[in-house]
């Protein structure tokens, strides 16, 4: 069974993708009636995730624990879908994703937000929920902008991840519950 989760909408043709438990991602296009483009089966478990984030570029994720990022390029006529970068989840799948112009935040199913850079694809960022009973949807999830805080006053100690009289940049995560808000973590840059 499928689930439409969102469309893009490029040039003369809408495009719809849904994302299926056989591992395959459709591709329809279309106005009036709509026509399969492709079944992308790059995935080796069911997909739990198909999102458009702009008009040309979509995003999926499996229970194999990757995260696909394709693109689709209908410029010479004919449809073509690239995967642009797949990125390997170590030791869980992906539950919610968000997409900015230079990041992929990602919750897993061990309750991890990790950060990654969307040119890159390195893992910058990962925070840990001290609630060890709910999974972290990103819908209650603020990120803050990175942020400087004044230099530390005390002598480096081994491990410390700020040299002595260096200003700190932090980026902040705080996230909300059903009953309770939950900061998660502060993560140094």
């Amino acid at each position: 069974m499928a689930k439409v989760f969102s469309s893009g909408n490029i040039a003369k043709e809408a495009y719809i993708i849904s994302a299926w438990r056989d591992h395959t991602v459709l591709v329809h296009s279309g106005r009036e009636t709509w026509q399969l483009k492709h079944a992308l089966t790059h995935h080796r478990l069911g997909v739990n995730y198909a999102r458009f984030f702009d008009q040309k570029r979509f995003i999926t994720s499996s229970l194999d624990r990757t995260v696909a990022i394709h693109e689709i390029d209908d410029s010479q006529g004919t449809t073509v879908i690239q995967t642009v970068r797949t990125i390997n989840l170590a030791r869980t799948h992906a539950v919610d994703i968000e997409i900015t112009a230079e990041s992929l935040i990602i919750s897993t199913s061990d309750r991890q937000i990790l950060t990654y850079d969307m040119s890159s694809g390195d893992l910058l960022h990962a925070y840990k929920s001290a609630d060890s009973s709910e999974l972290v949807t990103l819908g209650n999830i603020g990120l803050s902008k990175s942020l400087n805080f004044p230099p530390l006053t005390k002598t480096k100690t081994l491990g410390s991840p700020a040299p002595q009289g260096q200003i700190r940049s932090r980026t902040l995560l705080a996230g909300a519950g059903n009953d309770k808000v939950h900061y998660l973590c502060s993560k140094l840059i």
